[in-house]
């Protein structure tokens, strides 16, 4: 509960009106109703006054606990023998634990971005992937915000260890290439396929290189270089600017 609404909560239980507990506290009015309309908060020490007054813990008061007073918990345990009372630790610690993971997974929940991704399209980290004109989206969830333009998913394993297979490309688009070896997006549009390689510029080509560098049985790398005319029919979608993997939304 916020301590707002739980400082309304306890004056009312007490039978005090706003302008009798303001004098208690030897303050105005108007301080003590900013209080309780969520506008400032007390000093530390007008929190302990607040407490005392109601009788209360601060960590009450703040909305932290509904345990009204720390002592009633020692008061039990003080009437406990040893073992049970070792045994009552070790449960408030593995109910402390579970509250704990469950405050980051609701923080994760509440932070996650939605992605609009293309269904059809693809990018292949191989040989090509086909691509069509049409395409539906699909939402998936990151708990980070990229700026970019597209949204593709990954097929293949020829850009690992960094890009891997199902995971969702973040494109930002251009039109050409800044640096050599920088990671693009490329149309082969006289195939039909989309590629997401390192990409170097050369006199006559555009040469596309994949990071893996595995090797097969007769020693021939098992993604080699694609070299695509420098023309029309080669076209340099955008940047990867981002990959990532989707957090499932429903983990709760």
């Amino acid at each position: 509960m916020e301590f707002s609404k739980r400082l309304k909560e306890l004056r009312k239980e007490n039978g005090y009106t706003q302008k009798s507990i303001s004098e208690m506290l030897g303050i105005k009015q108007p301080p003590y109703q900013r209080w309780e309309s969520g506008k400032s908060m007390p000093t530390a020490a007008n929190l302990e006054l607040l407490a005392k007054t109601f009788n209360v813990s601060v960590s009450y008061l703040l909305g932290e606990t509904d345990v009204k007073d720390s002592y009633e918990i020692v008061e039990i345990m003080e009437q406990l023998n040893k073992p049970r009372q070792k045994e009552t630790i070790n449960f408030a610690k593995n109910k402390l634990i579970e509250q704990n993971e469950e405050n980051k997974i609701i923080q994760l929940h509440n932070s996650l971005i939605a992605y609009e991704v293309e269904e059809e399209q693809s990018l292949s980290a191989g040989r090509g992937e086909a691509y069509t004109n049409e395409y539906g989206k699909e939402i998936v969830y990151w708990d980070k915000y990229v700026k970019h333009d597209r949204a593709v998913v990954i097929k293949g394993n020829s850009m690992e260890p960094a890009y891997h297979y199902g995971q969702i490309a973040l494109i930002r688009y251009q039109s050409c290439v800044d640096i050599d070896g920088d990671i693009y997006a490329v149309d082969d549009v006289d195939r039909g396929l989309a590629y997401i390689k390192a990409v170097y510029v050369e006199e006559d080509y555009i040469r596309l290189v994949s990071l893996n560098d595995d090797i097969d049985f007769e020693g021939s790398r098992l993604f080699p270089d694609i070299l695509l005319p420098r023309d029309e029919n080669t076209r340099i979608i955008g940047k990867v600017i981002e990959a990532f993997t989707p957090i499932e939304k429903d983990f709760l």
